[in-house]
């Protein structure tokens, strides 16, 4: 520790801390315009300029100046006064006064400044700037004439999200922050570059004219996009979502969030929102009143009681631990069937038959915090900065800034393959576990095995035959890869899993901890398995036991069972299984022909309107309660605005339901997370209010074991293309179809191919093109590129139009042919 005295108070800090650090450690403020605690110190702006008393002579910046032993600093004398007055006045020489109409007013931290050292006159007189604003890009408004050059808008892209959509251009009074060959921006659209802006310069203009900053609410809560648990700020007023207020010090992100998060809260306040109840009448949905909606439900499962088989639900994991626990009673306990599903059923088996055979838990046994702990990254899949940005920021992070190895294992390159000594192995579809096999066999024969670890004799067995051919890689990938992780001093694997990655199940599960348990990658920090879940409860769906445990049905079975007539009573709660689930015409059918299927949901889905009863539901900013992000984090949600219309929360749709059926009923959500404190053992202790903001993440006590992991062989078609599916960045599930900020960057299904295949194909960038397999035929319009390679294609799954579930079966690669409408 350093020791020091700032303004007569004396402060210890650690001996990489600045003056900055030390000051803010002991509750000195010092002002500051271009700093940021996630960004390397820049000191550009110098208004954080302070005396030292062993610098006599000149005034230094807070920012970047090291703090040393026995340092004295001054922060508030005439001098530096008078100093960040001069600053102010200079950059307001060029600065725009227009405050009136600057969306940042009342967050503007130079019009806080020039208030607090009140600047009410400039000695100096120029000529404003009169660059063009950048009104191109849908959602970032640029007006370059506020900008006061600070850079964090540059340093934000370039360290953080790895893009460098920013770089000053231009040199002395001609300098501005611009864009690549100064054109407008286009780049991945996250708005982390607004978030850091301290001035009115950049804009997110959905929210533009929208209100004052001052006028606003602010609540805070828990992204209800993917699992990785981003907490954010709702600024809400007259009832409505208006924005998200970026709050540095939320969450490990320190604030940061992706596109989804950032720009895509519009869903909240769409006006597609259900807002009354509806019941099929006559063929057709028609308004009804929650008794009449209810009475039908409450009917329909009574009756069901009797042959508790015939009766089935499904769950989306976007709703709160407390819905799905109540959930979970309702269907199994009080109307007794064990019918209940999450998440097309494959979507979760990486946690509930994966993990639990390998680890013992139906989690991982890595957490967030682990990915900067590492000192290599076994990334499967480059989806996994589309599937989770922020943990893609996590892992740009350690790769920059902390030197942290970084192997990618994918069917396709990404933006994760383009980072500093990022080294990406391309495997052919769908072998994700012959590689796993084939780098556990490299490891066993390397000798870098771990001796004694449970399951040992089994592996070696399973695995005698694994090459690296299988996995359609060179042997000399897998031996350098097993010997890379073998030797790591820590090292974590990353796996993503979702409703558009079928093969990233229980077997990929199984293999991937075998490579990790085999090497001795588990038990300690920054080494393991990060199992990645979707949405932003899909570990607590799983926690919670929303899926079969004893002879129940899984999805795929359930909707088997609606189309033979076994299952006649159907409840979803906010699943949308006709465009998530594979085989959409199956589906549909199989929906068409159920007897009765009540769906609770924000918006009339392509399920919702085969439905027999509609209940309109609440959306996460209507209600409070918890989620459990992918690292086992359980977070409060909170309640930001009342309900929109009528809608009701799943809460208080399921305790009516329950309370009517004769099962529990519950004053608030709050009795049923006390009641999952008593019950649910990983959740032991917990209560909402110990949770407060930050959270708490729940321990595991893993029992290791190596597991045989059997590899498909997906034996190629020829002539055909292999079809795979996943995330689109702008996109989680179809909700964000919702969205309006994913819809403006994001808005149709699309299918990529490289551009080999395409110019055989005689299809460009942006052609339309059918594509068709054995189960169906499905129109897109065409990306082409060399992200994937040669004879493959990948499509995203979240979009209703255009549907690539039109054309899949459930198989981890679908052959299809292309062809240029």
């Amino acid at each position: 520790m350093v020791n020091l005295t700032i303004n007569g108070k004396q402060v210890a800090v650690e001996k990489d801390a600045t003056i900055y650090d030390a000051a803010k450690a002991c509750g000195i403020k010092i002002p500051i315009l271009c700093h940021d605690k996630k960004l390397h110190p820049f000191g550009g702006c110098r208004m954080c300029l302070v005396e030292v008393e062993q610098m006599k002579g000149r005034l230094i910046p807070a920012c970047t100046t090291p703090v040393t032993e026995g340092m004295i600093v001054q922060t508030t004398t005439d001098e530096i006064v008078k100093a960040r007055k001069l600053v102010l006045e200079l950059l307001l020489l060029k600065h725009p006064i227009d405050c009136p109409v600057c969306d940042a007013a009342g967050d503007c931290d130079l019009q806080n400044l020039t208030y607090e050292y009140k600047v009410n006159m400039n000695r100096f007189v120029d000529e404003k700037f009169n660059h063009e604003i950048d009104y191109e890009n849908p959602l970032i408004e640029r007006d370059m004439n506020r900008c006061i050059h600070c850079g964090k808008c540059a340093r934000i892209c370039d360290e953080i999200v790895s893009y460098g959509a920013y770089t000053f251009i231009n040199r002395g009074i001609e300098a501005k922050m611009g864009t690549e060959f100064d054109g407008p921006l286009n780049c991945e659209f996250c708005g982390s570059c607004v978030s850091v802006c301290p001035v009115g310069a950049l804009n997110s203009r959905p929210f533009k004219f929208k209100a004052r900053w001052w006028a606003l609410q602010k609540t805070k809560s828990v992204c209800s996009y993917c699992g990785t648990g981003c907490q954010l700020t709702l600024g809400t007023k007259d009832g409505k979502v208006l924005t998200t207020i970026y709050d540095e010090n939320q969450g490990f992100h320190n604030g940061q969030l992706c596109t989804r998060g950032r720009f895509g809260y519009q869903f909240v306040n769409s006006d597609k929102r259900l807002t009354a109840p509806l019941i099929r009448k006559n063929g057709k949905l028609q308004e009804a009143t929650w008794e009449e909606a209810l009475a039908e439900v409450t009917s329909r499962l009574a009756a069901g009681k009797s042959d508790p088989a015939s009766v089935a639900a499904l769950a989306t994991p976007r709703l709160t631990n407390e819905e799905l626990f109540l959930f979970g009673k309702l269907f199994r306990g009080t109307v007794g069937t064990d019918n209940i599903d999450h998440s097309a059923g494959y979507a979760h088996e990486a946690l509930t038959k994966g993990a639990v055979a390998s680890f013992g838990v139906a989690a991982s046994p890595a957490e967030i915090a682990d990915v900067q702990k590492s000192n290599l990254l076994l990334v499967v899949k480059s989806d996994a900065y589309e599937t989770h940005p922020v943990i893609g920021f996590e892992i740009n992070l350690g790769v920059k800034r902390k030197g942290i190895a970084l192997r990618i294992v994918s069917d396709k390159k990404g933006k994760l393959t383009r980072l500093p000594g990022a080294k990406t192995t391309v495997h052919a579809p769908g072998n994700e576990v012959a590689l796993f096999n084939a780098l556990c066999k490299s490891v066993i024969d390397q000798g870098l095995a771990v001796e004694g670890v449970a399951g040992l004799d089994a592996l070696k067995a399973a695995v005698a035959d694994a090459t690296a051919e299988k996995a359609g890689v060179s042997a000399e990938e897998i031996a350098a890869i097993a010997k890379e992780f073998a030797s790591a001093e820590k090292a974590l694997i990353i796996l993503p899993i979702g409703q558009g990655y079928p093969g990233h199940n229980a077997a990929l599960a199984n293999a991937a901890a075998n490579l990790a348990i085999l090497t001795g990658q588990v038990g300690k920090e920054g080494a393991g398995l990060l199992i990645m879940g979707e949405k932003n409860n899909s570990q607590g769906a799983v926690d919670m036991g929303i899926y079969p445990k004893g002879t129940g049905l899984n999805a795929a079975a359930i909707i088997d069972g609606c189309a033979n007539g076994n299952v006649k009573t159907l409840f979803v709660a906010g699943e949308n299984p006709v465009v998530s689930y594979p085989n959409r015409a199956k589906v549909e059918k199989a929906l068409e022909n159920v007897e009765f299927m009540v769906v609770s949901d924000l918006f009339l889905t392509e399920t919702a309107a085969l439905a027999d009863v509609v209940l309109p539901a609440c959306s996460f900013a209507e209600k409070s309660g918890t989620f459990t992000s992918l690292g086992r984090r359980v977070q409060n949600v909170r309640k930001a605005i009342p309900a929109i219309g009528l809608a009701k929360s799943d809460f208080e749709i399921l305790n009516a339901i329950s309370q009517a059926l004769g099962g529990a009923r519950y004053n608030n959500q709050g009795e049923v997370f006390t009641e999952i404190a008593a019950s649910v053992p990983a959740y032991k202790g917990l209560t909402q209010a110990g949770l407060k903001d930050e959270g708490a993440v729940y321990p595991v006590a893993l029992a290791a074991k190596l597991v045989p992991a059997a590899a498909k062989a997906a034996a190629p078609a020829a002539g055909k293309l292999a079809l795979v599916t996943g995330s689109a960045l702008y996109h989680c599930g179809t909700m964000s179809r919702f969205g309006e900020g994913p819809m403006y960057v994001c808005p149709d299904a699309y299918a990529e191919l490289n551009v080999a295949d395409a110019a055989a194909l005689k299809v460009e960038e942006g052609d339309q093109v059918t594509v068709t397999s054995g189960t169906g035929a499905v129109q897109v319009v065409a990306k082409v590129g060399k992200r994937v390679p040669q004879g493959v294609v990948f499509s995203p799954y979240h979009f209703g139009e255009g549907s690539v579930n039109t054309i899949t079966d459930g198989a981890e690669v679908t052959y299809v042919s292309v062809a240029k409408k």
